[in-house]
Order: C-alpha cells, then structure tokens, then sequence
C-alpha cells in the first residue's frame, strides 16, 4: 500500500483544488478577443478631484484583471465596462469641477 498523494484519482477528485487550475467552464481566450481592464483610464482618472468615484473605478479595473488571469472572460468584460464606466465620468465630473472652480476664483 502506497500513499495515496501520488495516484492519479486521488489527484483527480482532491477535496481542495488547486488555485493554477482552471475550470471546465471557463472559454477559450483566443475564441473571443482579450477584454479589456481599462487600468490607464482609471489610474489618469485618479487625477481628477471627483475621488471618490476614480477610486471605484480604479478597483473594478484591478477586478477585471484578476477575473481574466482567472479565466473568468464574462466576469472580466462586466467589469471593465464598469471601469470605464466609472473612470469617463471621474473625468468628465473633475472638468467640471475644475472649470467650476476656475471660474468661481476669476469672478472675485
């Protein structure tokens, strides 16, 4: 009797699976193009004075890149949209507030 680490069902239907290892579920990432995580967007949108909603987009972009080294591909591409969701209306949101401001500090 030898140990059972070493045979190949035992390794098959282990009770803790390995984080490398990838599920039966996850596609292919050459089927469809890689999405994308939008992270310069977000790390440029960190720029801009609307610092609550740069940061949230910041982390769903670091989100959807760890959803892709997963194989997550849907889980991904939700979340970089929501990245570049986020990050256009930071920077949309600090324009404004630096024209605002800008304006507000000419007029006294």
């Amino acid at each position: 009797m030898g140990s059972r680490s070493g045979s190949i069902a035992y390794t098959a239907f282990s009770p803790r699976p390995s984080l490398s290892r990838h599920s039966s579920i996850a596609t292919n990432i050459t089927d469809r193009a890689k999405p994308r995580d939008y992270l310069i967007l977000a790390i440029i949108a960190c720029f801009c004075p609307a610092w609550p909603i740069n940061i949230v987009g910041f982390v769903y972009s670091i989100m959807s890149r760890n959803s892709l080294e997963q194989g997550n591909i849907d889980g991904a591409l939700r979340l970089g949209r929501v990245a570049k969701l986020l990050s256009v209306v930071s920077l949309v949101g600090g324009v404004i507030i630096i024209i605002a401001c800008a304006v507000n500090l000419s007029s006294k």
